[in-house]
């Protein structure tokens, strides 16, 4: 074989290869399914004029955006793709949190169970005192255990306590290594998987119109930076108006279509705050308390859900009402990796909380 041929060879092969990279990277990791289980939306009245104005953006926001009011069950504004399936980042913790409700009425979890008994630890070994910190310790933020964990960012970083400066039960610090072993721990006392438990008992008793199993990953390919933990972080993708159906039937004391799917006293006791936020080192701005995983802000008697890249779901309660807006963050490797690189945070949530405070003050 001649020195040309070969270097024609060599250059064909390595076009495949590239072309073969480039298809791997773009593929989405999770796909819309197309279930029986899935149920249509209802459309109520829609919001005024006013509302719909400030909700509108005036001109097409710098990345997908989509945003879904429920009331009463019933959408009252819809904007953007609204199908679309996305990451919903830390939402995923208070999704979790949900299941765990749903568990622990099933007798499948007790969360007054410790980490030593539950026989969890970590690469860095936990200490003695460090194990003694229980499922809801984990659910409340405050388990005392202060290590570097998978998906940790910003001030879960920078502010991360000297470990056992707290002792579990007294210091409530926002961190991923609670959210993460909360599910090591679910799959464990479960016997199931995060995706496979959210549709059996979350997805088809709500008919989600964008959801299976395989909307949730547990953890990264091999060649995505990720610190070195016995417990992965995990990822649920979630479209916008199944978001907002989740968050509906929060609203509601855990009911969807007449139907209770999480328990009433899961609902008041998850969605109760343990922590003062006020009185924390941390500045949490709009947020003054937190649950099993949910953030509350007692001013707007409201519940949030807060994920990063500028996504959130408002949940009133008394008003019934849920406002959710998500920013799409890539669902492929690639589109995923370039918004990392852009890391462009446009956000309509000053608009969104606007809207809230029009609708009940009409109320």
């Amino acid at each position: 074989m001649t020195i040309k041929n070969l270097l024609k060879r060599t250059f064909t092969i390595s076009l495949l290869l590239l072309l073969v990279f480039l298809i791997y990277i773009s593929i989405p990791r999770v796909n819309n399914p197309d279930l029986e289980f899935q149920t249509e939306l209802i459309y109520g009245k829609p919001v005024g004029k006013e509302i719909n104005d400030i909700l509108t953006p005036k001109k097409e926001p710098e990345r997908t955006r989509s945003i879904v009011i429920l009331k009463n069950e019933k959408i009252v504004y819809e904007y953007g793709p609204t199908d679309k399936i996305m990451n919903t980042a830390s939402i995923r913790k208070s999704i979790l949190g949900l299941l765990y409700g749903i568990a622990v009425d099933k007798g499948l979890i007790n969360i007054n169970t410790t980490l030593a008994e539950l026989k969890i630890d970590e690469l860095t070994p936990l200490t003695n005192i460090e194990k003694t910190a229980t499922i809801k310790h984990l659910l409340m933020f405050k388990s005392g255990i202060y290590l570097p964990s998978q998906g940790e960012h910003d001030s879960q970083i920078t502010d991360r306590p000297r470990r056992e400066s707290y002792k579990p039960g007294d210091y409530f610090f926002s961190n991923n290594f609670d959210a993460n072993a909360l599910g090591t721990i679910f799959m464990q006392e479960t016997g199931m998987s995060i995706g496979k438990f959210m549709e059996e008992y979350l997805a088809i008793p709500m008919g989600l119109q964008d959801f299976s199993e395989q909307n949730v990953i547990i953890g990264d390919p091999l060649f995505w930076p990720k610190k070195e933990s016995k417990h992965k972080q995990y990822y649920i993708y979630l479209s916008t108006r199944d978001l907002a159906r989740i968050g509906a039937m929060v609203a509601n004391e855990g009911r969807w279509n007449r139907k209770q799917i999480v328990s009433k006293k899961w609902i008041i006791e998850s969605t109760t705050s343990y922590s003062n936020l006020k009185e924390n080192h941390i500045n949490y701005g709009r947020y003054d308390g937190f649950g099993y995983q949910w953030w509350i802000a007692s001013d707007s008697k409201t519940i949030w859900a807060d994920g990063y890249g500028e996504r959130f779901m408002i949940i009133n309660p008394n008003e019934n009402l849920t406002l959710v807006e998500q920013n799409f963050t890539g669902n492929s490797f690639l589109t995923t990796g370039l918004w990392l690189i852009n890391r462009n945070m446009d956000s309509g949530l000053g608009n969104l909380i606007k809207a809230h405070q029009m609708i009940t003050q009409k109320e």
